[in-house]
């Protein structure tokens, strides 16, 4: 039965974490209802929301570009904040799809020019995902 609820986890993940890398700001913000649209210290927006799953609640912190003009902004690096006890859940499916393993707990999609940054803190399991252009 674990297995089958962490199946269900995993296909979630992958849809979930896939979609917001080069998402638009209105995209983002069509797609969760509640949302708070903040700033970090050196001044780059963010929209942060929660996702609510079975036993947890996901907070996600979505990065946008600096304002141009006639452009919309775009999702350019994702923070994904759960309980820690989700960490080997994201072990186990960066491992599953045969993302390379950079260091530690650092994986990337070469598919997609993804990185993948794994830290556990404080009874958090913190996932930064960035678009890298680096081979």
């Amino acid at each position: 039965m674990k297995n089958i609820f962490t199946f269900f986890v995993l296909i979630f993940i992958t849809t979930t974490v896939k979609a917001q890398i080069g998402s638009t700001k209105s995209k983002i913000i069509q797609e969760n209802k509640n949302y708070s649209i903040e700033k970090t210290d050196d001044g780059t927006d963010y929209i942060s929301f929660v996702v609510e799953f079975e036993n947890y609640n996901q907070q996600v912190a979505c990065y946008l570009t600096e304002k141009e003009a006639n452009k919309e902004q775009l999702c350019f690096r994702v923070l994904m904040i759960e309980p820690s006890s989700e960490t080997n859940n994201w072990i186990r499916f960066f491992n599953e799809q045969n993302f390379v393993k950079l260091a530690g707990m650092t994986w990337k999609d070469y598919e997609h020019s993804i990185v993948y940054e794994v830290v556990v803190k404080d009874g958090n399991c913190l996932v930064h995902k960035y678009y890298d252009t680096k081979l």
